[in-house]
């Protein structure tokens, strides 16, 4: 059995409460939990050079980019992780996540998600549900195709 953590922030951001990120730390985390794979998911950014220094120093386990996003009106929050191949397409499209997703209400609609991504079937995409900050039903049951 593999474990996975996908849900992993690095970077304080106005949805986060302050924290203070230590890579000696989130290394220690793998190390000690045997994690096989973890996937970095700041809230409305991605950070391509901290992504590459973390997978650099773990690279004894697989690093999956991944961006957590504020969508619809009640700025439900969903994980959108991509592959380590498609970086540079990945945080391309990050960028203009974070041109629209700049103070705590601002959200993306579900037509802005699908104009940012295209096609969605090159992603693992995770809503929050059942949770404060859930993605409303209409939004899951879209995206269900």
């Amino acid at each position: 059995m593999k474990k996975i953590d996908l849900h992993i922030h690095t970077i304080s951001t106005i949805s986060d409460v302050n924290f203070n990120f230590d890579l000696d730390i989130l290394e220690t985390y793998v190390k000690t939990r045997s994690i096989d794979a973890i996937a970095i998911t700041n809230h409305n950014l991605f950070d391509i050079e901290q992504f590459k220094k973390i997978s650099t120093r773990l690279s004894f386990i697989t690093v999956f980019p991944g961006i957590e996003i504020n969508i619809g009106e009640n700025c439900g929050h969903m994980l959108v992780i991509s592959t380590p191949t498609d970086i540079e397409d990945f945080s391309q499209r990050c960028n203009k996540v974070q041109q629209k997703v700049m103070q705590p209400n601002d959200y993306l609609t579900l037509q802005e998600f699908k104009n940012i991504f295209g096609n969605l079937h090159r992603y693992l995409i995770i809503p929050h549900y059942y949770k404060k900050t859930c993605v409303d039903k209409n939004i899951v049951r879209e995206l269900k195709n």
